[in-house]
């Protein structure tokens, strides 16, 4: 049998549907985006332990020029490392015929213990011609096993033929070394067996890479540093752990900012849900008064009234919760899948784990208790006889402030003095509002931000349009060679070096880049945005390396070179330059020959272009038997915008929906409430002679104040949290800088006037239909 308060509680919620079922949206919001950014960092963090555990993915890598695989079982003796392994690796060219941009790729050498291979399709290669490809390679250039495949290997055409697909715990993240973006259709992964290597590029009984794990209790910087000191002689590069290979670190960083998401963007959810419970369950009691004090005096107790009022609130939060579950599960299915297109696991499955359900009931529960408590408190202290009455009217003392706005017309100090009685409300409304236009600028900003990212990139700091890599290091004259290429309008040289740089107790490998004095296709900026000429003496050092080294301009570094001759000096750092990607060092090319005793070298070539000539000069240059590697600006910006319509622009569409339903929520519940509590006054003034419109002005004129003074906030907060957010994604070697456009502040701003907009039409009609005599009847 229902209970009589049971009866009531449907009453009330049908006589508040439109406000309740607002408030359950804001709240299914917040647990939603909970959910969704919970699962799928369970989801990746499973299927990533799983398939690093699954394949052995080694704890310790460290490249070198060349050594004799004894070199093998020396660094497996090293105390804390428990197995080592060596290998090949070599970045080739790959040539389609189909594709005028030539294609790159990265030969690795199977391994038996460490980084094995998830192999999906075919087999491993048993002849020497023979390779199993990556699997997003394969999917972008539709190749099956039994395929060919033309490598461009030590300048000789080569036919490979593919004998399977597979994944490897190494590459989970593909993309070409220096870029930062996948590039699936023109990089991938190739492993072959060791002796079909070892004949190509004549490194018979030798090792250019060895991979290991560390022992248990092992001390990692001890054991990295002894094997450093074991392959000084073969050119070691540096070894380095698990952390930083860049597959990995890439991983971390999305875990990151996914936990980030899941704990940061839910609060204001959830914040916004219990100030609107707390302001319409306060009008609720207030406007049920009498009827609080009749149910004590038939007998209710505070306990009873107490849970009937909780009933209704629990109601709204069950609903919210339960909603929010279901869109939680969804997006996080479609947010894995999306995870999937980037990111290679052979068993990237959505988890859903339900204790994240009870959770996000547990939250909407309590974001809903968190907001009506203090109001339902009100109600169990009322006595009856004291309820009996109306509540004493309201201070309308003069503010001080109304001396400003006397000469106005009466109804907008009418709609002015309403807000300044109430600071408090006021301001809560306010930080509503513009949390929606924060999150709308959350949800729009990253595009704005790669889209920074490229501009400086690609105009600023580099303005060529094609950039070649070299095996090994060739004669400057080569350059002047290019330049006579039809086609190439300019050419620049460059040297790139391996380094080990010490400075107290800290080391650091990183790449000293050698520069021409005047070079205009690479450039080199300062914090302002200036350029820096290169110094013939010194080095420009990375800002952030610098600033994490406690290195300042003037101090004195140690320099090692990690390749030839291994020369180690002591340099000046003549100042610091601003990097989005890596952290190098810098110096003029022929300063850095003359330390290097090498003679006029160069490795890099960038090439400015004419677009119309471009793509018969890439099919020439497919052949160049010294290049291994080719990219294109053009390339990289189709790249970029392929992924941003795949990944970015769905994102802003959820969070674009979610943003809306915390304005709405925000701005009609504000607008009824108002409505609600002001509906003698307003009958009032319809009585003396004040029209429909003009009591619509007033109330409409106290939310355009609340909403003009939230936009400025919002756009505020919008820049602040994203500037924390880039904070928590910020790595060693890719810096984020923060760039919200004016476009993404006009469109947040104008998705709040929007669905501002569809408030004041409601509140028109409630008001248009406002019974004066039901409502002036009321007090007495």
């Amino acid at each position: 049998m229902v209970k009589v308060l049971d009866k009531k509680v449907l009453r009330e919620l049908l006589a508040w549907k439109s406000q309740a079922i607002t408030i359950t949206l804001v709240i299914a919001s917040g647990i939603a985006v909970y959910l969704t950014s919970l699962s799928a960092y369970d989801s990746l963090l499973v299927s990533r332990n799983n398939f690093y555990a699954e394949y052995s993915l080694s704890q310790g890598f460290v490249s070198l020029h060349k050594a004799p695989e004894s070199v093998i079982l020396d660094i497996s003796k090293i105390p804390g490392v428990s197995y080592a392994e060596g290998r090949i690796i070599k970045d080739i060219v790959l040539d389609f015929e189909s594709e005028s941009i030539p294609s790159g790729g990265r030969i690795v050498t199977l391994t038996e213990g460490l980084n094995r291979l998830a192999l999906l399709q075919g087999r491993l290669p048993r002849e020497k011609d023979e390779t199993v490809i990556s699997e997003a390679f394969s999917l972008a250039n539709r190749l099956e096993p039994g395929a060919k495949l033309t490598a461009v290997l030590e300048g000789k055409k080569k036919v490979l033929t593919i004998s399977g697909i597979a994944l490897s715990p190494e590459y989970v993240y593909v993309f070409r070394p220096g870029g930062f973006l996948p590039d699936d259709k023109h990089y991938g992964i190739l492993w072959m067996k060791k002796e079909s290597v070892e004949e190509i590029f004549d490194m018979s009984g030798a090792v250019n890479d060895i991979i290991f794990d560390f022992a248990p209790a092992a001390e990692k910087n001890s054991v990295l540093k002894e094997v450093d000191l074991k392959l000084a002689t073969f050119g070691g590069l540096g070894s380095y752990d698990r952390d930083k290979l860049p597959s990995h670190s890439f991983l971390r960083d999305e875990f990151k900012q996914l936990r980030t998401t899941a704990f940061s963007i839910p609060m204001v959810f959830l914040g916004v849900a219990a100030f609107l419970l707390h302001i319409v369950s306060s009008r609720m009691i207030a406007k049920q008064r009498e009827q609080i004090a009749t149910l004590k005096a038939l007998g209710y107790g505070d306990r009873s009234i107490a849970l009937h009022y909780l009933k209704i609130i629990l109601f709204v939060c069950l609903i919210g919760s339960f909603l929010g579950i279901i869109f939680g599960y969804y997006l996080g299915t479609q947010m894995v899948d999306l995870y999937g297109d980037y990111y290679k696991f052979p068993n990237l499955k959505f988890l859903f784990d339900p204790v994240l359900a009870i959770q996000g009931v547990l939250i909407g529960i309590v974001s809903g208790m968190a907001g009506s408590l203090l109001s339902i408190r009100k109600a169990t202290s009322l006595q009856p006889a004291q309820a009996m009455r109306p509540p004493s009217p309201e201070n309308f003392s003069t503010s001080f402030l109304e001396e400003y706005w006397k000469d106005l017309p009466v109804i907008y100090r009418i709609a002015i003095r309403n807000l300044v009685r109430r600071p408090g409300r006021t301001l809560l409304f306010v930080l509503g509002v513009s949390s929606s236009v924060m999150i709308m600028i959350l949800g729009l900003f990253s595009r704005d931000t790669m889209t920074s990212i490229l501009k400086i990139q690609f105009e600023d700091l580099q303005r060529d349009t094609v950039t070649l890599n070299f095996q090994n290091s060739i004669s400057s004259d080569s350059i002047l060679e290019l330049t006579k290429k039809e086609g190439i309008l300019l050419a620049e040289g460059y040297r790139a070096v391996p380094i080990r740089i010490r400075y107290g107790n800290s080391s650091k490998e990183i790449v000293l880049t050698g520069m021409p004095v005047n070079s205009y296709l690479r450039r080199l900026i300062d914090e302002r945005g200036q350029n820096v000429p290169v110094p013939e003496d010194g080095i420009l050092l990375n800002s952030g390396l610098a600033q994490k080294f406690g290195i300042h301009k003037g101090d004195k570094i140690q320099l090692e070179v990690l390749e030839g001759q291994r020369i180690k000096t002591e340099v000046e750092v003549t100042g610091v330059i601003n990097e989005i990607l890596g952290q190098g060092a810098y110096k003029e090319i022929q300063s850095l020959n003359r330390l290097l005793r090498e003679g006029d070298q160069v490795n890099i070539a960038a090439l400015w272009t004419d677009s119309s000539k471009e793509e018969s000069l890439l099919n020439e240059l497919k052949s160049y038997p010294k290049i291994s590697g080719v990219s294109t600006r053009a390339r990289t910006l189709k790249i970029f915008y392929e992924l941003m319509s795949r990944s970015v622009l769905t994102t802003s569409l959820i969070i674009m929906i979610f943003a809306c339903i915390i304005s709405v929520g925000v701005i009609y519940n504000t607008a009824l409430i108002s409505l609600s509590e002001r509906a003698f006054e307003l009958g009032s003034l319809r009585i003396l002679g004040f029209t429909k419109t003009e009591v619509f002005i007033i109330l409409s004129g106290e939310l355009t104040i609340v909403i003009l003074a939230s936009l400025p906030l919002g756009c505020l907060l919008g820049y602040f949290s994203g500037y924390g957010i880039l904070s928590t994604v910020e790595t060693e070697g890719f810096k984020i800088p923060l760039f919200i456009s004016p476009k993404t502040y006009i469109i947040s701003i104008f998705t709040v006037i929007i669905t501002s907009v569809f408030s004041f039409w409601i509140l028109y009609i409630k008001i248009r239909s406002l019974d004066l005599i039901s409502v002036l009847k009321v007090r007495e």
